[in-house]
């Protein structure tokens, strides 16, 4: 009998193996380097982190990370949140007619709407974002993108179970500087994007960033309609900080931002390929892109929010209290039966708000006892009303409305505590626990309430210089509740996945090569599954049985010469359902013009891929660096690969395997005043679906990930 647990161990004993041959491959490598390596490349910088509440360089910290700076951000082509994906292996971004929800080594949720929490945490400047539209933004002034991966049961334990998207915005700082930069490419997309920062007094300093988009070309079109879809009328983004340094011990950081947009941009459901659905239109446009639908859809959000970060340094340790609120709405109207032919439209509201209050206080890095402490709370709103129109199929009227009401309150609290200890020169213990209590109020039902223990422990040792291993367990839970897009569903219980890691991090070569490796084993119970159910208003959450995922992660970064970068990733992974005997299994009904519906009844998914879990991808980039009289030219080319997932439990729907090969040639003035840069983004036009599915009617798909786009772009720095 096939025992995958014993081949996660080897993967797992394996990665340990290395270490006893890395401290001499580290000598000989430095031993080599010494007479040529500073006429060939330079060291790599030093990344600093702040995944256990302190800064720290990525390199010493017991979890698998990886870190993404602004300059591999634009070298891999990603220009919002949805497109990160493409510089980290083992990540997925879905796009839910609008609202984003990440998905880390086939961690995730399938669905995301207002009152659906995902299992991978965001957090921007300290700040958790319960609502998947809100993370939904462009990455023109982030600093810092850094992915943890694997649940994060004590530091950030809010539902953590896959991992943490933190995210670093540019901020204040006392010298008066800035830049301001403008893009363009072939479907007519106009940026702008502009950063001013300096001192107010010697004790005070503000930031301001804004961006303006818009596209005059739709990535498609409805040739029912005549209109362009898949296109940003309008995309507006603000943020504003003022940092305030109270003595020489107190800060006190505040910020506010605000983002707007509108335009068809997600949602345009056309047939899955393979799967016509019944009453197909008479044609139906093969570009992924392009459809033929009755109604084109719309994508409208505003929100927005403030927080104040107060820190204190009392010598012993640094206290941090983090406030913050945030209020949005969202509306979007679709269709998800998609034909020429009139049949019914769907308008869904959301409304989302937040508070939330975290506390912190932090020992300084130093010492052999290191530990942080605090305390997290949240209030937060969600409502929903989604709006079912019945038309004429001759003169579009609305002959029936049907009206899905859903409002839930969600209060929770957290404490947690986490200590290092250097129980040898070279070795540290590391031990936190969280305890988390919740109860969800929803309308209709009784109250739920949530009580839920979480911890980490890990050892992590130092075999030479620039060489640390680790071995790690954690417990990561994500509570239940309700489904506020289907309110008379049953509540869902809370998952629960037990993760097992072992890794090394490697500097090698006099620091120019740096070489992380991860093999991990999950432990997957009582799994949340999305279900959209019978009648097609709305979409349900209910519990899977069990399911087993291992793997391994590598991630490597080179400077082969003074010129020459390589750097790059790869995530190999096993994820199935190791029990799910009453799970939702699909059947195509035939329909006339070689058309199908759908019946959807409980079957055995046992033995099944988790959805939107892909078996293999990798990262792999280069950058060519040439000096000239006129400044520094960077050719740069990045592919990522992706061996194909399935969304559902049922594995019948699959999207393919993919590559996203991007290409950029970057100059740069000899005073780093002005950069001038020509892409092109997905070269091989590869049309990746970033949500497809069963309903009732048939099977569809939606592809705003976007087609080959070609473009330039200008920054000017003050």
């Amino acid at each position: 009998m096939r025992k995958p647990l014993s081949l996660a161990a080897y993967a797992s004993v394996s990665t340990i193996s290395l270490l006893a041959a890395l401290p001499a491959l580290a000598q000989e490598g430095q031993t080599q380097s010494e007479a040529n390596a500073p006429a060939q490349a330079t060291a790599l910088q030093e990344i600093v982190v702040t995944a256990q509440k302190r800064a720290q360089n990525l390199q010493d910290v017991p979890i698998a990370i990886t870190a993404v700076e602004p300059e591999r951000l634009e070298s891999a082509g990603i220009t919002k949140m949805q497109d990160l994906s493409a510089a980290v292996p083992g990540l997925q971004i879905l796009n839910i007619a609008g609202n984003l929800t990440p998905r880390i080594r086939g961690i995730g949720a399938g669905f995301t709407s207002v009152g659906v929490e995902s299992p991978v945490a965001t957090y921007l400047d300290d700040v958790y974002y319960s609502y998947g539209a809100d993370i939904s933004f462009d990455v023109a002034d982030v600093s810092q993108v850094t992915v943890l991966k694997g649940p994060q049961g004590t530091l950030f334990g809010r539902n953590a179970t896959g991992g943490v998207l933190q995210v670093t915005t540019r901020g204040p700082s006392q010298d008066f500087g800035g830049s301001i930069g403008v893009s363009f490419d072939n479907y007519l997309t106009a940026k702008v994007n502009g950063f001013v920062t300096g001192g107010l007094s010697d004790q005070v300093a503000a930031s301001l960033s804004a961006s303006y988009t818009h596209q005059g070309k739709g990535y498609g079109k409805n040739i029912a309609t005549g209109n362009d879809i898949y296109k940003i009328d309008k995309s507006v983004a603000l943020r504003g900080k003022i940092r305030a340094d109270i003595g020489d011990s107190t800060t006190i950081l505040m910020s506010a931002d605000y983002n707007e947009r509108s335009g068809p941009q997600a949602a345009v459901f056309r047939p899955f390929p393979g799967w016509n659905i019944s009453n197909p239109a008479p044609t139906y446009p093969t570009r992924a892109w392009d459809a033929n639908n009755f109604a084109d859809p719309e994508n409208d959000y505003s929100g927005g929010g403030g927080s104040v970060t107060l820190t204190h340094d009392f010598g012993f340790a640094e206290f941090k209290s983090v406030t913050a609120y945030r209020d949005s709405q969202s509306r979007y109207f679709f269709i998800n039966q998609p034909s020429s032919l009139i049949t019914r439209t769907f308008i869904v509201e959301e409304d989302s708000n937040q508070f939330t209050q975290e506390v912190q206080l932090v020992s300084p890095s130093r010492g052999p006892l290191t530990w942080a402490i605090g305390a997290f709370y949240i209030q937060a709103d969600a409502d929903a009303v989604t709006t079912v129109n019945f038309l004429d199929p001759v003169t579009a009227a609305t002959t029936l409305q049907v009206f899905v009401p859903g409002s839930q309150k969600t209060e929770s609290l957290a404490g947690f505590a986490q200590a290092t200890y250097e129980i040898l020169p070279t070795t540290r213990l590391t031990g936190g626990i969280r305890y988390t209590w919740e109860k969800k109020k929803f309308v209709g039902q009784p109250d739920y309430t949530f009580e839920k223990p979480t911890w980490r422990l890990s050892l992590d040792h130092d075999f030479a210089d620039g060489i640390l291993g680790y071995i790690s367990y954690n417990r990561g839970v994500k509570s239940g509740g309700f489904s506020i897009r289907a309110p008379g569903s049953a509540p869902f219980e809370p998952e629960k996945l037990d993760a097992y890691e072992a890794g090394i991090k490697t500097e090698l070569m006099d620091r120019t090569v740096r070489l992380n490796l991860a093999g991990f084993y999950y432990d997957y119970q009582n799994i949340q599954v999305t279900q959209y159910v019978p009648a097609g208003t709305g979409t349900a959450i209910l519990n899977g049985a069990a399911a087993e995922l291992y793997g391994i992660d590598a991630e490597i970064e080179a400077r082969l010469s003074d010129t020459v970068r390589v750097f790059g990733g790869a995530n190999w992974l096993h994820a199935e359902y190791s029990d799910f005997r009453n799970a939702p299994i699909n059947t195509p009904v035939p329909g006339p013009g070689g058309s199908f519906t759908n019946t959807v009844a409980p079957g055995d998914a046992t033995g099944n891929d988790l959805s939107y879990a892909p078996h293999f991808t990798y990262t792999l980039g280069v950058d060519l660096t040439v000096p000239t009289s006129a400044g520094e030219v960077v050719f740069n080319v990045t592919d990522a690969y992706n061996s194909g997932f399935y969304s559902e439990p049922d594995n019948r729907l699959k999207q393919g395997s993919y590559h996203l090969l991007n290409a950029s040639i970057r100059w740069t003035s000899e005073d780093e005043k002005y950069t001038a840069r020509l892409f092109v983004n997905n070269i091989l036009d590869e049309a990746v679906a970033s949500q497809f599915l069963s309903f009732a009617a048939g099977f569809i798909g939606d592809y705003s990930n976007p087609p080959r786009v070609i473009g330039g772009s200008f920054q000017v720095k003050f």
